[in-house]
């Protein structure tokens, strides 16, 4: 078994054991995983789709710190990708 199974493994035993989400969280932040490696394997953990892994970790107490950044940046890319359509469009 790989290192992110065993992994996988021990949350949904966390979970099961009722530790609460937010301290799950915590533990894989603690452990030096990324928010983006975090969504993947709390999404395996819970067998839930990745927009609600996303969710879940993003409104978290434990990631509000980057939060505010993050809706930034996505936001940001949105309107880049929104200003190239609208470049495109006007070309034809």
């Amino acid at each position: 078994m790989n290192k992110d199974n065993e992994l996988t493994e021990k949350l949904k035993n966390m979970l099961t054991e009722s530790a609460d989400k937010e301290s799950v969280i915590k533990f894989l932040r603690l452990s030096n995983y990324s928010k983006s490696k975090s969504i993947e394997i709390f999404k395996k953990a819970l067998g839930i789709s990745y927009y609600e892994a996303q969710d879940i970790i993003h409104n978290s107490q434990t990631w509000s710190d980057v939060k505010e950044y993050d809706e930034k940046l996505i936001n940001d890319f949105f309107d880049i990708l929104e200003g190239l359509g609208s470049s495109e469009s006007e070309k034809t």
